[in-house]
């Protein structure tokens, strides 16, 4: 199986998220940036101290990393970036279900449902 391609630098993880794509789910939130190129998907993982203590941060990371890599090569689009950001549920959500959202995450973002919400609310 392919290495999954990372994200590792600070003005990367700031370039994805001044992008204001994102989706959020129970257990994560993700947010996409279109990038140059056809490479294949990159991703990054973080976890803020809202989560908890750095046992709990660190599980919750390697939960979401793990489903990420068994489904990103096939679910996610060349060219893009996406960071996980993981929230408290992470780390007690079934497995199945974390994949699941993954899965459905990716597709909402791929067909742009996070720009048709946004501009709902911007005419407001």
């Amino acid at each position: 199986m392919q290495k999954l391609a990372r994200i590792t630098k600070r003005p990367d993880y700031l370039a994805v998220a001044s992008t204001r794509r994102k989706w959020v789910t129970p257990s994560f939130i993700l947010q996409a940036k279109p990038d140059e190129g056809d490479s294949p998907p990159r991703a990054g993982f973080t976890a803020s101290k809202k989560v908890g203590k750095a046992v709990i941060r660190s599980k919750a990371r390697r939960r979401i990393k793990e489903a990420v890599r068994l489904i990103l090569p096939n679910a996610g689009e060349a060219g893009w970036s996406y960071v996980f950001i993981a929230r408290q549920a992470a780390t007690v959500y079934p497995f199945e279900k974390l994949k699941s959202d993954i899965k459905w995450a990716l597709a909402k973002l791929a067909s742009g449902a996070d720009l048709k919400s946004s501009a709902s609310k911007n005419r407001r």
